[in-house]
């Protein structure tokens, strides 16, 4: 009886070693995707709404069971008095991990070749200052989500410099954890060769250096605000997801206001579901 009890305990043992070269797969991981919050103290009649749709939005999310939120940016209206500060003190109500990257209203609109731009190395150094480092890699729920400040690209800043050495570096191969990469501005809006010039996506060169690293790395979704509208895009196989806004719709009364729940495989493939805000 003895030794039957042993030969049974050691084939249990191994029974168990054995399966453990065959995991279960991963759990698909929930991102709330918001933008555009534009933080403001305004007493302007469309302004002051913006405070009431984040609030909004916080609560949705809070209930929504996800493992992750990020935010792509325009956290602030202008990054003016104590805005910086009341974003963070909005932030402490969401319940998941936050991750969250600056905007042109934060740093200033990116630099146009020919026209110029108002995005200052001032601004960024304030930002990073009170919010922390405008690009980074963090892993939360086993997803890498890689964060650059998109308004410096073209902009010359030795902080440009530094952004796109870490992304050469963080993104030149696979490394075995499903990847995204969060932004302010999108890729593009149309096509990847469409041209540059235009105040809504990014400019040719910075561009085509980007979708050759999210490439090189395997990313395969990407996450971005801006545009205060809905926008998808594919391309070699990367789903590109710009998300509508927490502050308001573009064109004004014809775009809700909301945010994107985003659910992500064990490959980094995404999937989508847009959220809407209803003011009271």
């Amino acid at each position: 009886m003895y030794r039957s009890i042993v030969f049974l305990a050691l084939g249990l043992t191994g029974f168990l070693t054995g399966c453990a070269h065959f995991p279960q797969e991963a759990r698909p991981v929930r991102i709330a995707l918001l933008s555009d919050p534009h933080v403001n103290r305004s007493t302007n009649a469309e302004e002051r709404l913006f405070r009431g749709r984040f609030d909004r939005a916080i609560a949705m999310v809070n209930t929504s069971k996800v493992d992750l939120v990020v935010i792509t940016g325009d956290l602030t209206q202008d990054e003016k008095g104590d805005e910086l500060e009341d974003f963070l003190a909005e932030i402490k109500k969401i319940k998941p991990p936050v991750l969250y990257v600056s905007g042109n209203h934060d740093l200033g609109n990116k630099i146009i070749p020919g026209k110029g731009g108002t995005v200052s190395k001032e601004r960024v150094a304030r930002f990073e200052e009170k919010l922390g480092p405008c690009f980074f890699s963090k892993t939360i729920a086993g997803v890498r989500v890689i964060g650059i400040a998109s308004p410096i690209m073209g902009s010359g800043f030795q902080r440009e410099k530094d952004m796109w050495n870490f992304l050469d570096k963080e993104l030149a191969k696979p490394d075995g954890r499903p990847t995204i990469v969060i932004s302010h501005y999108p890729v593009f809006i149309k096509s990847p060769d469409e041209p540059g010039g235009d105040y809504w996506d990014m400019e040719p060169e910075p561009r085509a250096h980007l979708l050759k690293l999210l490439r090189h790395a395997g990313v395969k979704t990407m996450l971005s605000g801006h545009l205060h509208r809905d926008l998808e895009n594919r391309w070699e196989g990367i789903l590109f997801i710009s998300t509508r806004p927490i502050s308001f719709g573009l064109p004004k009364g014809k775009q809700p206001q909301g945010w994107t729940l985003v659910t992500l495989n064990a490959k980094g493939e995404g999937q989508y579901e847009l959220q809407e805000i209803k003011d009271p």
